[in-house]
C-alpha cells in the first residue's frame, strides 16, 4: 500500500495483469472466426474479470480506477467485435457484464452489509469513530452513500439516463441481446449495425481509408443508412427487425 492510500501503484499493477490477460482472450478470436461470444464472454470473467474486481470494495474509491476500467473497455471490445468509437455504455450490454463501477458499487455495499452482521469485529470501530475527513479528494468507505438497490436495478436506471445511438433497440440492459449465439463474422456484424459503428464509407472516409463518404445510391453510406435507407442493401423492417436475429435476418 502507498503512503497516500490513492492506490495508484496497485492500481498500475492490476492494470497490467488485465492487458496481459486481454492478449490472451484475443487470441481467441478475431473480426471474422473465432470462439461465440459466450465462450469469450465466460473466459473473461474467469481470466480477467477476476483480476479486475479482486478485492475492490478496498479500492473503489481511488481516482486511478480508470485505469482498469481502460482495460475492461478492451476486454468488451473483444467479446463483441465492436471498434474502438464505439460509445461506451453500449460495451456492458452487448457484452452482458454489468459496468465495472456498478460492480465495484455493489461489492462495496454487499461487504458493509457483511461486517455490519459482526459488531464485536474491529474495524466497526474504525468505522464508527473515524477520523475527520482533510483531503477533498478522498472518499473514504464511510462516507458513501448507500443505494441498496440491486445490480440490475443500478444498471437498469443507468440506461435509462443514457443517450446512446440506436438506444431503443433495448430495455432490459442486464438480459442477453439476440444473437450470442451467432458466428464470429455475424455477431460482429450484428452489434457494429446496433451500435451504428462500423465499415460503411462514412466511417471509412472519417479514418482516411477511403476518397468519399457516398454510397452506391448517391447517398452519405452510414451504417443506418445500408439498413433502413439504401435502396441497393436495406433491409425489410430496419435495425430493430435484424436486432431480433430471426433468420431472415440471420441469411
Amino acid at each position: 500500500m502507498d503512503r497516500t492510500l490513492t492506490f495508484r501503484q496497485h492500481l498500475e499493477s492490476v492494470k497490467d495483469k488485465t492487458k496481459t490477460r486481454n492478449n490472451i482472450i484475443a487470441k481467441l478470436a478475431g473480426t471474422s472466426w473465432g470462439c461465440h461470444a459466450n465462450v469469450l464472454r465466460t473466459s473473461a470473467l474467469a481470466l480477467v474479470y477476476s483480476v479486475a474486481d479482486y478485492y475492490a470494495p478496498v479500492w473503489a474509491r481511488s481516482a486511478h480506477c480508470k485505469k482498469v476500467d481502460v482495460q475492461l473497455n478492451n476486454t468488451m471490445r473483444i467479446i463483441t467485435g465492436t471498434v474502438r468509437s464505439t460509445q461506451l455504455d453500449w460495451l456492458p450490454v452487448l457484452s452482458n457484464i454489468a459496468p465495472p463501477d456498478l460492480r465495484r458499487q455493489v461489492q462495496t455495499e454487499l461487504m458493509i452489509l457483511k461486517l455490519s452482521n459482526y459488531p464485536d469485529l474491529p474495524v466497526q470501530i474504525d468505522i464508527a469513530n473515524h477520523p475527520p475527513k482533510r483531503l477533498s479528494s478522498r472518499k473514504p468507505i464511510w462516507g458513501m452513500a448507500r443505494s441498496n438497490k440491486s445490480i440490475e436495478e443500478l444498471w437498469g436506471n443507468k440506461w435509462t439516463d443514457t443517450n446512446v445511438r440506436n438506444h431503443f433497440l433495448v430495455s432490459v440492459p442486464d438480459s442477453r441481446v439476440p444473437g450470442f449465439e451467432l458466428s464470429r463474422a455475424q455477431w460482429t456484424a450484428l452489434n457494429r449495425i446496433r451500435t451504428g459503428q462500423g465499415r460503411c464509407n462514412y466511417q471509412l472516409h472519417k479514418w482516411g481509408m477511403t476518397d468519399s463518404p457516398l454510397c452506391e445510391c448517391g447517398l452519405i453510406q452510414t451504417t443506418s443508412h445500408i439498413v433502413e435507407e439504401c435502396q441497393i442493401r436495406r433491409f425489410e423492417g430496419g435495425i430493430a427487425t435484424l436486432h431480433i436475429c430471426r433468420p431472415t435476418a440471420i441469411k
